[in-house]
C-alpha cells in the first residue's frame, strides 16, 4: 500500500474514534440523562401485553405512551422528559413499555414498533401522534396542550 493509502485510513480511524468519544460523553455524561426521581416516583405506569388494554386504551384521560429499551441511549435522555411530562400534566396519564421484556412482545408488534424511543399520544384509545426518537419536551407537550383543548 502507498502512504496516501495508509494516511487516509488513519485519518478515518481517528475521525471514527473521536465520534464514538464525543457519542458516548454527550449520553452517558452531563445533566441530560441524570435525575434525582425515579419514573415510578411521579406516577409512570410500567405496562406489558396484559395490563396495556385497561392501562392505555381503556384511559379516560390522554396518554403519552413511550417504547423504550435497556439498550437505547437515547430513551435514557427521554427519562427526565418523561418526568417532567408525569409531574406537570395531572390530567395526562404517562405510560411506558420496555420492549427488550419478553412479556411485552405482543403489544411492539401490534404497533409496529421498530425504533425506539417511540412516543404515542393516545386520546380515547386511538393514536393522536407519533414521535419517532428522541423528542423535545415542548413537542410532546404542545400536542398534550392540543388534544386536550379539544375536549
Amino acid at each position: 500500500m502507498d502512504k496516501k493509502k495508509i494516511s487516509l485510513i488513519i485519518e478515518a480511524t481517528l475521525f471514527i474514534a473521536i465520534l464514538c468519544i464525543i457519542t458516548f460523553v454527550y449520553y452517558f455524561t452531563g445533566e441530560k440523562t441524570k435525575t434525582d426521581e425515579l419514573p415510578s416516583d411521579v406516577g409512570i405506569i410500567a405496562v406489558n401485553d396484559s395490563t396495556f388494554e385497561e392501562e392505555v386504551l381503556n384511559s379516560e384521560k390522554i396518554v403519552v405512551l413511550e417504547f423504550s429499551s435497556n439498550m437505547c441511549p437515547p430513551c435514557l435522555i427521554m427519562v427526565p422528559t418523561m418526568i417532567n411530562i408525569a409531574k406537570n400534566n395531572e390530567n395526562v396519564k404517562v405510560v411506558t413499555v420496555n420492549t427488550s421484556d419478553k412479556d411485552t412482545s405482543e403489544t411492539s408488534k401490534k404497533y409496529n414498533i421498530e425504533a425506539t424511543p417511540t412516543i404515542l399520544i393516545i386520546k380515547g384509545g386511538e393514536i393522536q401522534k407519533t414521535f419517532i426518537g428522541a423528542t423535545s419536551e415542548k413537542s410532546i407537550q404542545n400536542e398534550i396542550d392540543g388534544g386536550i383543548n379539544e375536549n
